[in-house]
């Protein structure tokens, strides 16, 4: 249960909704927001695009969106897979798997923005579980 006073939720909706404007797209929370709250502090949610439709690319994302505080302050990020006709993009030669992480920048009670996406490889094969669209 989610107590009156945890205001996680709450920045979760509108961060999803900031995001959600940036991609130009409606987003998914893939699990309910209960199941997002880590400790007193943090959060990690499973999002993701609709299901990819037609012949074309097939193209859609799944991803991470997370908050935890770092030396006080807190860190959200979101680290997006990319999929197109059932297998995961990434960065050319990069065997492990790479993944596009967009940061956001400003307050969790006042709003902010999202910073530029980039693509990082996945050094420590984090994100190995998530193959294809759907596995989470």
């Amino acid at each position: 249960m989610i107590g009156r006073d945890d205001l996680r939720p709450q920045w979760i909706a509108r961060i999803v909704a900031e995001l959600s404007t940036l991609l130009q797209e409606q987003i998914t929370l893939a699990e309910p927001i209960e199941n997002c709250l880590m400790g007193d502090e943090a959060f990690s949610c499973l999002i993701r695009s609709s299901p990819p439709q037609g012949n074309g690319f097939q193209l859609c994302w799944e991803g991470v969106l997370g908050m935890e505080p770092i030396e006080g302050e807190p860190y959200v990020s979101a680290s997006l897979f990319l999929y197109s006709r059932g297998r995961r993009l990434g960065m050319i030669n990069d065997a492990e798997g790479s993944f596009l992480e967009i940061d956001y920048e400003g307050s969790l009670e006042d709003g902010g923005r999202w910073g530029n996406p980039r693509w990082l490889a996945d050094e420590f094969g984090e994100y190995f579980a998530y193959d294809s669209y759907g596995d989470q």
